[in-house]
């Protein structure tokens, strides 16, 4: 992920008056081409009813960099990031610092915690 680049089209959103909606994401299991997975992580921003999204796939070794410097409530959705799907954001405002949920299993959408559970359902069947 170019963080430069990305930072600048957020900021481009911004400037232009447009505000944050929300960010979701998406894991994207194990292959063989991509043995960690990977996280499909969408930024979605609304203005005058018209959507735009950026969206990059982020893998275990990217750092996605905060937008809750330009968009406040950013925050939230990038602590869910980090702990529910194991994404390494960056530079956050707000850093709940993993106790923002209580979760029973650390990162469960992470796209090995999801393999592992698949691959363990099929062992019981």
């Amino acid at each position: 992920m170019d963080s430069v680049v990305f930072l600048d089209k957020v900021r481009g959103y911004q400037r232009d008056g447009w505000r944050l909606a929300l960010v979701n994401a998406t894991s994207v299991l194990p292959s063989p081409e991509m043995p960690d997975g990977a996280v499909d992580v969408s930024w979605s921003f609304e203005k005058g009813g018209q959507l735009e999204h950026l969206r990059e796939r982020v893998t275990s070794e990217d750092e996605v960099p905060s937008v809750s410097d330009v968009f406040g409530s950013a925050f939230l959705y990038e602590n869910e990031l980090r702990e529910l799907f194991g994404v390494r954001v960056t530079g956050l405002n707000v850093d709940f610092k993993g106790a923002l949920y209580r979760a029973q299993e650390r990162v469960p959408f992470s796209p090995r915690a999801i393999r592992a559970r698949l691959d363990a359902k099929g062992k019981k069947s």
